[in-house]
């Protein structure tokens, strides 16, 4: 009897000694688990830091090359570069824009109507996202009105100039814009008025398209020698 009782208090010792070593090596196995899940969540963090920069550099690049070829009217070439940097950075309305503007500049040489009219819709839906992006982006809503004049919407023309100017008064272009559509509706008195308030301001800053190159300065100056006379006319 007493053999019996020694061997179960063996057997007892023995298995507490086994439960404790079997919680002893959880405890560490799981302290384990959690540094390691720490050293792996940092490595993670640590790629992703390290990533972000280099995407946006590249997207940088992108763009730069997008303006070079813009700059000297080879709007496919912008377009493909100004894509590649949008998805590589799809928070930037500036790039939108830019690509609004590729697709802008493409369609006005375009002869076929129904090419020029889908270039201007192209044109329309990246203006469209760059507002999305930035809905206080007011030089887009300036470059929006192009497009809907070249659909034939006159009246969104308008509204995206005075969302222009409601937004930034100081876009003295836009004025001058605004009074020629508001002078092929016959509304001469408020043309008149908008030109007026645009001789006010100083020139406009200039964005990067508007400096990219030699071709873009050359059509921007045909484009103010062609609305010269009829701005003149309503000065008067």
């Amino acid at each position: 009897m007493i053999k019996n009782e020694t061997i179960r208090a063996a057997n007892r010792k023995v298995y507490s000694r086994s439960k404790i070593r079997f919680f002893q090596t959880e405890g560490a196995m799981t302290d384990y688990i959690r540094r390691m899940g720490f050293v792996i969540a940092l490595c993670i963090a640590a790629i992703f830091f390290a990533v972000i920069p280099c995407l946006a550099q590249d997207a940088q690049q992108y763009y730069q090359q997008g303006l070079e070829a813009y700059g000297v009217g080879e709007y496919d070439r912008a377009i493909a570069n100004w894509k590649s940097a949008a998805s590589l950075d799809q928070k930037s309305a500036k790039i939108q824009k830019a690509l609004g503007l590729a697709y802008y500049q493409k369609s006005l040489s375009k002869k076929d109507q129904q090419t020029k009219r889908a270039g201007c819709q192209a044109a329309l839906a990246e203006f469209q996202k760059a507002v999305s992006l930035d809905p206080n982006y007011a030089q887009v809503y300036s470059d929006m009105a192009g497009p809907y004049e070249c659909l034939g919407d006159n009246d969104k023309a308008i509204q995206s100039y005075e969302k222009a100017i409601a937004l930034n008064p100081k876009l003295k272009d836009s004025y001058y814009y605004l009074a020629l559509l508001y002078k092929q509706r016959n509304e001469i008195a408020r043309a008149k008025q908008l030109v007026k308030q645009g001789d006010l301001l100083p020139a406009e800053p200039l964005e990067d398209t508007d400096q990219a190159g030699w071709y873009g300065t050359f059509l921007e100056y045909l484009k103010w020698k062609s609305l010269g006379p009829t701005l003149e006319e309503l000065r008067q």
